[in-house]
């Protein structure tokens, strides 16, 4: 799995939008949209939609087969 899928993943499981997530990562939307589209993304803009990502509940690690991803989600009210 690319990077980019995760990071639509986790975006979505989330539940943040694309530009709520792009806003929270300091990064341009239209980045965040070629990277999920599949693109290549540089090392500092991947590692901050990683840190926004966390703040919002999703974490992953890489494995030997692609990357391994957990969500905290809130519990219900």
């Amino acid at each position: 799995m690319k990077i980019g899928t995760v990071i639509s993943r986790a975006r979505r499981a989330t539940g943040l939008k694309q530009r709520e997530l792009a806003e929270a990562a300091g990064v341009h939307v239209q980045t965040l949209k070629r990277l999920e589209g599949g693109a290549g993304a540089g090392y500092e803009t991947v590692r901050a939609l990683e840190k926004a990502l966390k703040k919002a509940g999703a974490r992953w690690e890489e494995t030997d087969g692609g990357y391994r991803m957990t969500i905290d989600l809130p519990a219900p009210k």
